[in-house]
């Protein structure tokens, strides 16, 4: 008998969930959590500014997010993002006549405010801009010794008087595309990809300092590629 008000309670569950997927396509809001798998890298002409060869390694980090989907009909939506996330990128370093590994790690709030959605059944394709609000940032080198440090030639310290032609880091912009399946019981599998159209590394000396020459920002770029899951309320 036990077994037999399982089945049911679960039979009844699906049954449910199916519904409420069905109900999705009709129109309404959902939300869901997402975690995935993150390669990132750093594209762009002035690389070689960082990489003493011009050559930089992708990382495998992660992120964690919401989202919010309203769909306006049956085949249309927009979706909401908003993802923490670690990303960043290994490359080699000269400094002082050594050559160092290092590691440019970042992590950051990217929110994706909306993004044009084409759904048929479970599957959505989508695309739209993101925002990227960086929260912190380091660059760590190490040496053949196996020694390492923390790598201000590029960042400064705060006891820097920003008059050396450091350079600091903020906020960048570009877009997302991505691609995913939800199952009816919720289950959701993924795909993303992003590419930064702003500079993520800026002359902070350039204000007001006319004999400072040195370039207005460097032409490097964040690049991500994830997979993820979820799961859809």
């Amino acid at each position: 008998m036990k077994h037999i008000i399982f089945s049911l309670l679960v039979l009844t569950g699906l049954s449910m969930k199916a519904q409420d997927f069905s109900e999705d396509l009709k129109g309404r809001t959902s939300f869901s959590v997402k975690a995935g798998w993150l390669q990132s890298t750093v594209k762009g002409d002035d690389v070689r500014d960082l990489a003493w060869d011009g050559k930089v390694d992708k990382r495998n980090n992660f992120f964690v997010g919401v989202s919010v989907d309203n769909s306006i009909g049956t085949y249309f939506g927009l979706k909401h993002e908003l993802y923490y996330q670690n990303y960043g990128a290994d490359f080699k370093r000269e400094l002082d006549d050594h050559l160092f590994h290092a590691t440019l790690e970042m992590h950051s709030l990217r929110l994706n405010p909306i993004s044009p959605t084409f759904k048929v059944g479970g599957l959505q394709i989508y695309a739209g801009p993101y925002i990227n609000m960086l929260l912190y940032s380091s660059i760590t080198s190490v040496d053949e010794e196996g020694n390492t440090y923390k790598d201000h030639g590029i960042f400064g310290s705060t006891a820097d008087d920003q008059e050396d032609s450091k350079y600091l880091q903020k906020m960048d912009y570009g877009i997302t595309a991505g691609i995913e399946y939800q199952f009816k019981f919720g289950l959701i599998l993924g795909a993303q990809y992003t590419r930064g159209f702003a500079s993520i590394f800026d002359n902070a000396n350039t204000f007001g300092v006319e004999e400072n020459t040195g370039a207005n920002d460097l032409k490097i770029y964040n690049q991500n590629i994830g997979v993820y899951v979820g799961y859809r309320f």
